[in-house]
């Protein structure tokens, strides 16, 4: 309890500084700051990970009787943290180029399989009868963002921007996610766990807002990002082809069209 109350007090002595700061009417913080070609800084924030998916009308039923049947497929959102370093470049009073390349850590992917009837729960942690089975896909992105900044003009310590670019991610999980477990006979095929591209490629756009303290600068962001490719990876790069027939007779796999990320990224920058 005594340490809970002394970290409460340290966020609000904290906080309370911060913006007295921001918001005392003198002579504005940091006159000189964006007059500078380049700035460096670090990004932390919170990554709510999801997925547009498009399933197939016609799936296949998970096991070889035809009294069970895959009724639903669905996603949820899971949350995902991560850190960057920040580069900026100013290309004149209202534009800046940005480069800041991050590492997302448990950026996961929740696949939900509704079945008509009750079948055993391939998750090793529960080992239950279940008609609603989840298939998580593990993922940790390194993020390779490039985006241009458009500034309002300052007012006093706060500016507003926009901001929209590209991004390269790259699945750290990818070896690990390109095997096909056969933890079950021919007939119960739950197991499996869809395959996807050790890479992905995005579009990013959002909006922030620059707070000029005396000694740093300090941004808050939102931002989303849309998937551009399928993320399912193709047969022909799978690299278990001695159990690729397993894999693709699955209705895991059969079920599903496409999957493409999509992401809302709140980041807090200090400069």
């Amino acid at each position: 309890m005594r340490r809970s109350l002394l970290i409460v007090t340290f966020i609000f002595l904290f906080c309370g500084s911060l913006f007295a700061q921001i918001f005392h009417f003198g002579v504005p913080n940091l006159e000189d700051y964006d007059m500078e070609r380049f700035h460096y800084g670090f990004s932390l924030g919170i990554d709510i990970a999801d997925i547009n998916m498009k399933t197939k009308t016609n799936y296949t039923n998970l096991i070889s009787s035809s009294e069970n049947e895959l009724i639903e497929i669905y996603s949820q959102p899971v949350p995902a943290f991560h850190v960057g370093i920040v580069t900026n470049m100013r290309m004149g009073n209202y534009f800046d180029l940005r480069f800041v390349p991050s590492f997302s850590i448990a950026h996961d992917i929740n696949l939900y399989y509704r079945f008509a009837q009750e079948i055993l729960d391939p998750n090793p942690r529960k080992s239950n009868f279940t008609n609603l089975i989840l298939r998580k896909i593990e993922c940790h992105y390194i993020n390779f963002p490039l985006f241009i900044k458009f500034k309002s003009s300052r007012m006093h310590n706060v500016r507003m921007y926009a901001f929209g670019g590209g991004q390269v991610s790259l699945n750290m999980m990818s070896t690990k996610n390109n095997k096909i477990s056969t933890l079950y006979n021919d007939e119960m095929k739950a197991d499996v766990i869809p395959i996807i591209k050790p890479y992905d490629i995005q579009v990013k756009g959002g909006i922030g807002f620059d707070f000029y303290t005396t000694y740093f600068k300090f941004s808050t962001e939102f931002k989303v990002s849309f998937g551009v490719i399928n993320l399912l990876e193709t047969e022909r790069n799978i690299k278990d082809k001695e159990h690729i027939e397993y894999y693709k007779s699955s209705s895991i796999i059969t079920g599903l069209q496409s999957l493409k990320s999509k992401t809302f990224t709140i980041s807090f920058i200090f400069e």
